[in-house]
Protein backbone atom coordinates (compact mmCIF):
# COMPACT_ATOMS: atom_id res chain seq x y z
CA UNK A 1 0.00 0.00 0.00
CA UNK A 2 2.78 2.37 0.95
CA UNK A 3 4.56 1.55 -2.30
CA UNK A 4 1.45 2.40 -4.32
CA UNK A 5 1.00 5.70 -2.44
CA UNK A 6 4.66 6.56 -3.02
CA UNK A 7 4.40 5.87 -6.75
CA UNK A 8 1.21 7.94 -7.06
CA UNK A 9 2.83 10.82 -5.16
CA UNK A 10 5.90 10.73 -7.36
CA UNK A 11 3.70 10.76 -10.44
CA UNK A 12 1.84 13.84 -9.20
CA UNK A 13 5.08 15.67 -8.44
CA UNK A 14 6.54 14.76 -11.79
CA UNK A 15 3.50 15.60 -13.89
CA UNK A 16 4.13 19.38 -14.14
CA UNK A 17 7.68 18.71 -15.36
CA UNK A 18 6.48 16.25 -17.99
CA UNK A 19 3.92 18.80 -19.15
CA UNK A 20 6.69 21.22 -20.08
CA UNK A 21 8.97 21.48 -23.11
CA UNK A 22 6.74 19.34 -25.32
CA UNK A 23 6.82 19.03 -29.10
CA UNK A 24 4.07 17.61 -31.26
CA UNK A 25 4.41 14.95 -33.95
CA UNK A 26 5.58 17.63 -36.41
CA UNK A 27 8.35 18.77 -34.09
CA UNK A 28 6.60 22.02 -33.14
CA UNK A 29 6.87 23.44 -29.62
CA UNK A 30 3.58 23.29 -27.74
CA UNK A 31 2.57 24.54 -24.31
CA UNK A 32 4.76 25.71 -21.42
CA UNK A 33 8.50 25.88 -22.00
CA UNK A 34 11.25 26.55 -19.51
CA UNK A 35 14.96 26.89 -20.16
CA UNK A 36 17.77 27.04 -17.60
CA UNK A 37 21.34 28.31 -17.40
CA UNK A 38 24.15 25.75 -17.62
CA UNK A 39 23.82 24.98 -13.89
CA UNK A 40 20.45 23.39 -14.65
CA UNK A 41 18.84 25.23 -11.73
CA UNK A 42 18.74 28.93 -12.58
CA UNK A 43 15.88 29.91 -14.87
CA UNK A 44 16.85 31.50 -18.18
CA UNK A 45 13.35 32.01 -19.54
CA UNK A 46 9.80 30.73 -19.27
CA UNK A 47 6.87 31.09 -21.65
CA UNK A 48 4.39 29.26 -23.82
CA UNK A 49 4.32 28.15 -27.45
CA UNK A 50 1.56 27.21 -29.80
CA UNK A 51 2.52 25.53 -33.07
CA UNK A 52 6.14 26.66 -32.54
CA UNK A 53 5.09 30.31 -32.13
CA UNK A 54 5.51 32.17 -28.81
CA UNK A 55 2.22 33.30 -27.28
CA UNK A 56 1.43 35.46 -24.29
CA UNK A 57 4.05 36.49 -21.77
CA UNK A 58 7.69 35.38 -21.78
CA UNK A 59 10.01 36.20 -18.90
CA UNK A 60 13.82 36.20 -19.12
CA UNK A 61 16.10 36.24 -16.08
CA UNK A 62 19.58 37.28 -14.99
CA UNK A 63 21.69 34.56 -13.38
CA UNK A 64 20.88 36.28 -10.10
CA UNK A 65 17.24 35.31 -10.63
CA UNK A 66 16.05 38.87 -11.20
CA UNK A 67 13.96 39.65 -14.24
CA UNK A 68 16.00 40.70 -17.27
CA UNK A 69 13.13 41.27 -19.68
CA UNK A 70 9.44 40.63 -20.24
CA UNK A 71 8.03 40.14 -23.72
CA UNK A 72 4.28 40.17 -24.29
CA UNK A 73 3.39 38.49 -27.59
CA UNK A 74 0.15 40.18 -28.62
CA UNK A 75 -0.14 38.61 -32.09
CA UNK A 76 2.06 36.38 -34.23
CA UNK A 77 3.65 39.57 -35.66
CA UNK A 78 3.49 42.10 -32.84
CA UNK A 79 4.97 42.02 -29.35
CA UNK A 80 5.84 44.55 -26.65
CA UNK A 81 9.00 44.28 -24.57
CA UNK A 82 10.36 45.66 -21.31
CA UNK A 83 14.08 45.35 -20.51
CA UNK A 84 15.48 45.85 -16.99
CA UNK A 85 18.75 46.64 -15.24
CA UNK A 86 19.74 44.11 -12.62
CA UNK A 87 18.77 46.66 -9.96
CA UNK A 88 15.18 46.15 -11.26
CA UNK A 89 14.94 49.61 -12.87
CA UNK A 90 13.39 49.72 -16.32
CA UNK A 91 16.08 50.04 -19.03
CA UNK A 92 13.99 50.28 -22.21
CA UNK A 93 10.56 49.50 -23.59
CA UNK A 94 9.01 49.33 -27.02
CA UNK A 95 7.29 47.33 -29.71
CA UNK A 96 8.52 44.63 -32.06
CA UNK A 97 7.00 43.80 -35.43
CA UNK A 98 8.14 40.45 -36.81
CA UNK A 99 10.93 40.43 -34.17
CA UNK A 100 12.25 43.83 -35.31
CA UNK A 101 12.08 47.08 -33.36
CA UNK A 102 9.16 49.21 -34.51
CA UNK A 103 7.57 52.54 -33.54
CA UNK A 104 8.71 54.50 -30.47
CA UNK A 105 11.19 53.05 -27.95
CA UNK A 106 11.96 54.70 -24.61
CA UNK A 107 15.31 54.29 -22.83
CA UNK A 108 16.13 54.96 -19.17
CA UNK A 109 19.23 55.01 -16.99
CA UNK A 110 19.82 52.81 -13.95
CA UNK A 111 18.31 55.48 -11.68
CA UNK A 112 15.01 55.47 -13.58
CA UNK A 113 15.35 58.74 -15.50
CA UNK A 114 14.34 59.02 -19.16
CA UNK A 115 17.46 59.14 -21.36
CA UNK A 116 16.09 59.04 -24.90
CA UNK A 117 13.12 58.30 -27.13
CA UNK A 118 13.75 56.72 -30.53
CA UNK A 119 11.57 55.90 -33.54
CA UNK A 120 12.22 52.60 -35.33
CA UNK A 121 11.04 50.86 -38.48
CA UNK A 122 12.37 47.45 -39.53
CA UNK A 123 14.90 47.53 -36.67
CA UNK A 124 16.43 50.78 -37.93
CA UNK A 125 16.15 54.32 -36.66
CA UNK A 126 13.61 56.10 -38.84
CA UNK A 127 12.24 59.43 -37.69
CA UNK A 128 12.97 61.45 -34.58
CA UNK A 129 15.37 60.60 -31.79
CA UNK A 130 15.14 62.76 -28.67
CA UNK A 131 17.87 62.83 -26.04
CA UNK A 132 16.87 64.30 -22.67
CA UNK A 133 18.55 66.28 -19.90
CA UNK A 134 18.94 64.20 -16.75
CA UNK A 135 19.75 67.10 -14.42
CA UNK A 136 16.37 68.76 -14.97
CA UNK A 137 14.61 65.53 -14.07
CA UNK A 138 16.67 65.19 -10.90
CA UNK A 139 16.23 68.78 -9.76
CA UNK A 140 12.70 69.69 -10.86
CA UNK A 141 11.14 66.56 -12.33
CA UNK A 142 10.94 68.25 -15.74
CA UNK A 143 11.64 66.19 -18.85
CA UNK A 144 13.41 68.53 -21.28
CA UNK A 145 14.95 67.72 -24.63
CA UNK A 146 18.71 68.25 -25.08
CA UNK A 147 19.01 67.05 -28.69
CA UNK A 148 16.45 66.31 -31.38
CA UNK A 149 17.84 64.34 -34.31
CA UNK A 150 16.21 62.92 -37.44
CA UNK A 151 17.19 59.55 -38.90
CA UNK A 152 16.61 57.56 -42.05
CA UNK A 153 17.68 53.89 -42.04
CA UNK A 154 19.79 54.51 -38.89
CA UNK A 155 21.66 57.39 -40.54
CA UNK A 156 21.35 61.04 -39.56
CA UNK A 157 19.15 62.61 -42.22
CA UNK A 158 17.13 65.77 -41.75
CA UNK A 159 16.84 68.42 -39.07
CA UNK A 160 19.04 68.41 -35.96
CA UNK A 161 18.39 70.79 -33.05
CA UNK A 162 20.21 71.12 -29.74
CA UNK A 163 18.67 72.91 -26.77
CA UNK A 164 19.91 74.60 -23.61
CA UNK A 165 18.47 73.16 -20.40
CA UNK A 166 16.25 76.25 -20.30
CA UNK A 167 14.53 75.05 -23.48
CA UNK A 168 15.91 77.68 -25.86
CA UNK A 169 17.76 76.57 -29.00
CA UNK A 170 21.51 76.05 -28.75
CA UNK A 171 22.28 74.83 -32.30
CA UNK A 172 20.38 74.00 -35.46
CA UNK A 173 21.26 72.46 -38.82
CA UNK A 174 20.59 69.68 -41.28
CA UNK A 175 22.11 66.30 -42.13
CA UNK A 176 21.95 64.44 -45.44
CA UNK A 177 22.91 60.77 -45.27
CA UNK A 178 24.99 61.31 -42.14
CA UNK A 179 26.79 64.47 -43.27
CA UNK A 180 26.21 68.09 -42.35
CA UNK A 181 24.77 70.20 -45.17
CA UNK A 182 23.50 73.73 -45.59
CA UNK A 183 23.59 76.46 -42.96
CA UNK A 184 24.34 75.57 -39.34
CA UNK A 185 23.77 78.13 -36.61
CA UNK A 186 24.48 78.32 -32.88
CA UNK A 187 22.73 80.63 -30.44
CA UNK A 188 23.41 82.48 -27.24
CA UNK A 189 21.32 81.47 -24.19
CA UNK A 190 19.11 84.52 -24.76
CA UNK A 191 18.19 83.19 -28.22
CA UNK A 192 20.30 85.60 -30.30
CA UNK A 193 22.49 84.27 -33.12
CA UNK A 194 26.05 83.36 -32.05
CA UNK A 195 27.61 81.76 -35.17
CA UNK A 196 26.71 80.84 -38.74
CA UNK A 197 28.63 78.48 -40.99
CA UNK A 198 27.85 76.48 -44.14
CA UNK A 199 28.48 72.82 -44.90
CA UNK A 200 28.58 70.79 -48.05
CA UNK A 201 28.97 67.01 -47.97
CA UNK A 202 30.00 67.25 -44.31
CA UNK A 203 32.70 69.89 -44.85
CA UNK A 204 32.58 73.56 -43.90
CA UNK A 205 33.08 76.04 -46.72
CA UNK A 206 32.85 79.77 -47.40
CA UNK A 207 32.58 82.51 -44.82
CA UNK A 208 31.71 81.75 -41.20
CA UNK A 209 30.50 84.49 -38.86
CA UNK A 210 30.41 85.06 -35.10
CA UNK A 211 28.15 87.60 -33.33
CA UNK A 212 27.67 88.90 -29.82
CA UNK A 213 24.29 89.03 -28.03
CA UNK A 214 23.52 92.43 -29.59
CA UNK A 215 24.04 91.12 -33.10
CA UNK A 216 27.38 92.84 -33.68
CA UNK A 217 29.77 90.85 -35.86
CA UNK A 218 32.77 89.82 -33.81
CA UNK A 219 34.81 88.19 -36.57
CA UNK A 220 34.53 86.14 -39.71
CA UNK A 221 36.69 83.36 -41.06
CA UNK A 222 36.95 81.48 -44.32
CA UNK A 223 36.68 77.70 -44.70
CA UNK A 224 37.60 75.45 -47.59
CA UNK A 225 37.02 71.68 -47.67
CA UNK A 226 36.48 71.64 -43.92
CA UNK A 227 39.62 73.59 -43.06
CA UNK A 228 39.85 77.11 -41.72
CA UNK A 229 42.20 79.22 -43.82
CA UNK A 230 44.58 81.59 -42.08
CA UNK A 231 45.26 85.02 -43.61
CA UNK A 232 48.16 83.82 -45.78
CA UNK A 233 46.27 80.79 -47.10
CA UNK A 234 43.18 82.89 -47.75
CA UNK A 235 45.15 85.47 -49.77
CA UNK A 236 46.68 82.67 -51.83
CA UNK A 237 43.23 81.16 -52.40
CA UNK A 238 41.88 84.53 -53.66
CA UNK A 239 44.81 84.87 -56.09
CA UNK A 240 44.26 81.30 -57.35
CA UNK A 241 40.57 82.02 -57.89
CA UNK A 242 41.39 85.19 -59.81
CA UNK A 243 43.96 83.45 -62.00
CA UNK A 244 41.50 80.66 -62.80
CA UNK A 245 38.60 83.01 -63.37
CA UNK A 246 36.72 81.52 -60.42
CA UNK A 247 34.50 83.24 -57.88
CA UNK A 248 35.42 82.44 -54.25
CA UNK A 249 32.76 80.30 -52.62
CA UNK A 250 30.41 82.32 -50.49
Amino acid sequence: MRLIFFLVLMGLLASPVHAQNKKDSKGRKQGVWEKYYSDGKTMLYTGQFKDDQPVGEFKYYFESGKIKSIVQHETSERSYAWFYFENEQLMSEGQYMNQKKDSVWRNYNAQGFLVSKETFKNNRLNGEKLIYYIQNQIETGEVKCAILETYKDSMLHGSCIEFFSSGSKKQQGTYAQGKKVGIWETYHPDGSLATRIKFRDGKAYGYAYAFDEEGTELYKSYWLDGKRLDAKAFDKYLIDCKNKGMIPEE
